[in-house]
């Protein structure tokens, strides 16, 4: 018994760090290998208690700031008024940060990196 589940311990981590290396969602890989979503999540789970230095690297899909243009009416309204544009981040999650354009990169950096 014990070898049988040795066996699938390295099976299932052999194909965790395959899908480390794509860009593909945990859910996404079972599905394209025919593994069901909950077995997926339960070894990803044994992984990182197994191995806690190793994290999913954030592909480049995933790195970048979409580029932002702001329109010519926005521009003058905030240069004639000397009125703050608010920037806005839609993060994948769900998670919206929206604060004053006047605001200070530190704290900038700050309320990025929390989320």
């Amino acid at each position: 018994m014990q070898k049988e589940t040795t066996k699938r311990k390295k099976e299932m981590y052999s194909i965790l760090k395959n899908w480390r290396k794509s860009s593909l969602s945990l859910k996404e890989y079972g599905e394209k290998y025919g593994i069901n979503y909950g077995i997926m999540k339960y070894w990803n789970r044994q992984f990182r208690v197994d191995f806690p230095e190793s994290k999913k690297p954030i592909s480049k899909k995933e790195a970048i700031f979409i580029p932002v243009e702001v329109s010519d009416s926005i521009k003058d309204k905030a240069v004639s008024k000397r009125v703050p544009v608010p920037i806005e981040v839609h993060y994948p999650n769900g998670v919206f940060l929206q604060c004053p354009s006047d605001i200070c990169k530190k704290e900038l950096k700050t309320l990025i990196t929390l989320f």
